[in-house]
């Protein structure tokens, strides 16, 4: 696959979106990190509205690629396959910190092998978090060297933002999530091919 061609699929997808991507990264990031600034009952309500604002951010930016309505409650429709996505968050979480602590590259396979857990979950909610979390290990296989090599691509987006007053960054991260939803679809038409 061009990863180039991709990410200026990306890019061209989120111009006329490029308002409402930066408000949906921004409060996520916001609503996130403050709580876990606060006192240590704000971590773990951090980690409580992590998982299903990130699958919000998976319906938003999936609807963004596909041509559909990217519309800001996206953001919040991660809260309804809830146990689903709090299991599949939590699972995600200790396996990658279980791999960092193991010598760093087998936590990078676990976040990449897990990666399309919540966009297999956007597209369809009534999944376990079980065969969410299988499908994306099924559908990365073969592919993790290629999905790392795409998030590789973004850092010196991310260093040139911040060179930009962090403002720059802004507007990478809404680039980067499109990318990777592209990819999402991407990874399903392989699949079906195969």
């Amino acid at each position: 696959m061009d990863l180039l061609q991709l990410m200026k699929k990306g890019r061209a997808l989120l111009e006329p979106h490029l308002a409402i991507s930066i408000g949906v990264c921004l409060f996520y990031g916001l609503v996130v990190a403050i709580p876990a600034e606060l006192n240590s009952y704000g971590e773990m309500i951090s980690f409580l509205l992590a998982g299903p604002l990130q699958l919000g951010m998976c319906f938003f930016f999936l609807n963004l690629v596909r041509g559909e309505e990217a519309r800001f409650e996206l953001l919040f429709e991660g809260f309804k396959p809830l146990l689903t996505i709090l299991f599949s968050y939590a699972i995600i979480t200790v396996l990658t910190l279980l791999g960092l602590v193991l010598l760093i590259v087998p936590g990078i396979i676990v976040i990449l092998g897990f990666s399309m857990t919540y966009y297999i979950i956007a597209d369809d909610p009534e999944i376990s978090f079980q065969a969410a979390l299988e499908q994306s290990w099924k559908l990365t296989d073969g592919n993790k060297m290629e999905l790392l090599e795409l998030n590789l691509r973004f850092i010196p987006w991310y260093i040139l933002g911040l060179l930009f007053f962090i403002v720059g960054v802004f507007v990478v991260i809404p680039w980067h999530n499109s990318t990777l939803a592209l990819y999402y679809d991407d990874l399903l038409k392989r699949q079906i091919h195969i």
